[in-house]
C-alpha cells in the first residue's frame, strides 16, 4: 500500500475539493462494494462477540 503525506494545515478553499473527492470516492465504494463491505462487517462483529463470550 502507498502512503502519502500532505500538509495538515489547508485554507478552506483549499481543503473543499479534497472533501468532495472523498466523498466522491466514498459514494464509488459502496456503490461497488457495499454489501461486501457490510457482511465483513457483520462477520467481524461476529467474531468479537463470539471472543468476548469466550473470556
Amino acid at each position: 500500500m502507498k502512503i502519502l503525506q500532505t500538509t495538515q494545515y489547508l485554507s478552506a478553499q483549499d481543503a473543499e475539493p479534497i472533501i468532495h473527492f472523498l466523498d466522491d470516492i466514498r459514494e464509488m465504494l459502496i456503490t461497488h462494494y457495499g454489501e461486501e463491505i457490510r457482511q465483513h462487517h457483520r462477520s467481524r462483529l461476529k467474531l468479537e462477540e463470539n471472543e468476548q463470550k469466550n473470556e
